[in-house]
C-alpha cells in the first residue's frame, strides 16, 4: 500500500525538479536527491524548497531551515491545548489582551445597527472578522455612514454569525505614507519553551490594493532590524514571487523607512508574550497608530514565508530559524550571535 502512494509523490517531485531546473540552470537530477534527502531531514515541501533557496544553502545551513513540520512537532510538544482560545476567540483575544489592543470590540451576537454608527465613529468605517478564519478569510471593512451602508453590514454580519465587530484603526502617517487605504502590519514570531523565550523576524506587511493587509493575499512584505525598528530590505508578492523597492501604487520605498514607536512597540510585545506563554509559537499582527503601537491579532499556526525567503537570507548568512526551535526540542543552545543579531531577541 505505501508504494502506491510513494510513486506518484516521487513524480509529482520529478516534475517539479524539472521545473526549477529551468529556472536555476541547476541538474534536475541534483535537485531531485536533494529533495529526497531534504523530505528526510525535516518534511520540507516543494514550496518551501524554493522559496528558501535550500538547493543553494551549504549543509549546515540546509539544516538551519526550519518548516511547517518541524514548527508543529514543536507547537505538539510545548503547546498546552487548553490556552488555544485565547487567539483563537477573537473575542477572548481582545479582553485578555485589552491592554494592547486599543479599539472597541464587540461580539457578533450583540451588533445592531446603533452598534455599527458607534463603532465608526468620526471616520465612518468599522471592522467585520469572522471566528477563526485565518488567512485574513472573511475579514471586511464596512463604511456606516448612511442607512443603506448599515444595512450592508448587518447583513454581512447576519450571514457570518460568529466573529466581532470592531473600530477601524487609524495608522501612522509613516504607514499610511505606503498605502492608506489599508492598515500596514508588523508580523512578530515568538516562541516559548522551557529552554526559552524568543521574539524574532519582524515583518512589516503592506496591502497592495485590497483593504486588508494579509501577505497569504494581497500585500507585500519586507523585514525590519528587530533592535532599530528600521525596514532593511525591499518587499516581497509571496504569491507572485515578485519584488519591490517602492509599493507599486503610491511609489514609497520600504528600504529605509523608519518604523515609529520601535521601542514602544517591543517594550509592549516583551509584556505581552508571557500572557500567552503556554501556546508555543505564536505570530502576532501589530499596528503602529499616531499615538503608539496596539496588536491586532494573534496566530496560533502563523505564516512564515517571508522570513526565510531566499532573497533575504543575507540578513542571517543565510541560516534559518529552526535552531531557534531546537533548543526546546533538542536541547541544543541557541547561539545569539552576529547572523541573528537583526531578528532575534531573547525575552528571559
Amino acid at each position: 500500500m505505501k508504494m502506491i502512494g510513494i510513486i506518484p509523490a516521487r513524480k509529482h517531485i520529478s516534475a517539479f525538479s524539472k521545473q526549477l531546473s529551468e529556472k536555476t540552470g541547476l541538474d534536475s537530477r541534483v535537485i531531485f536527491r536533494d529533495i529526497i534527502r531534504a523530505k528526510r531531514i525535516n518534511h520540507i515541501s516543494l514550496n518551501e524548497y524554493e522559496w528558501t533557496g535550500y538547493y543553494k544553502l551549504s549543509e549546515e545551513q540546509k539544516r538551519s531551515v526550519s518548516t511547517l513540520w518541524t514548527r508543529a512537532q514543536f507547537r505538539k510538544t510545548f503547546t498546552d491545548r487548553r490556552y488555544i482560545s485565547i487567539l483563537m476567540n477573537k473575542y477572548i483575544f481582545s479582553k485578555v489582551f485589552s491592554e494592547f489592543y486599543g479599539r472597541k470590540c464587540v461580539r457578533m451576537e450583540d451588533v445592531s445597527p446603533a452598534v455599527l454608527k458607534e463603532l465608526g465613529g468620526e471616520l465612518g468605517k468599522v471592522v467585520i472578522k469572522p471566528g477563526c478564519k485565518g488567512q485574513g478569510k472573511g475579514v471586511r471593512v464596512f463604511p456606516v455612514t448612511t442607512d443603506g451602508e448599515i444595512q450592508a453590514a448587518m447583513d454581512y454580519v447576519r450571514q457570518v454569525k460568529n466573529g466581532i465587530a470592531e473600530e477601524y484603526i487609524i495608522q501612522h502617517e509613516a504607514l499610511a505614507a505606503l498605502n492608506p487605504g489599508a492598515v500596514s502590519i508588523v508580523r512578530f514570531y515568538s516562541l516559548s519553551s522551557p529552554a526559552g523565550s524568543y521574539l524574532f523576524a519582524p515583518v512589516l506587511t503592506v496591502a497592495i490594493s485590497k483593504a486588508i493587509s494579509n501577505g497569504c493575499q494581497d500585500a507585500l512584505t519586507a523585514m525590519a532590524d528587530i533592535r532599530t525598528g528600521l525596514v532593511i530590505s525591499d518587499a516581497v508578492d509571496q504569491n507572485e514571487l515578485v519584488e519591490y523597492a517602492a509599493h507599486p501604487i503610491t511609489g514609497v520605498p520600504f528600504k529605509g523607512l523608519q518604523l515609529p514607536f520601535w521601542e514602544e512597540t517591543i517594550a509592549m510585545m516583551r509584556r505581552a508574550v508571557p500572557l500567552a506563554s503556554k501556546i508555543s509559537n505564536i505570530g502576532w499582527d501589530v499596528a503602529i497608530t499616531p499615538t503608539g503601537p496596539l496588536i491586532i491579532e494573534a496566530n496560533t499556526i502563523p505564516g512564515f514565508n517571508t522570513a526565510q525567503y531566499r532573497g533575504y537570507g543575507w540578513i542571517t548568512g543565510n541560516f534559518g530559524y529552526q535552531p531557534l526551535f531546537d533548543e526546546g526540542m533538542k536541547g541544543v543552545p541557541f547561539t545569539l550571535d552576529e547572523r541573528f543579531e537583526k531578528v532575534v531577541l531573547r525575552l528571559d
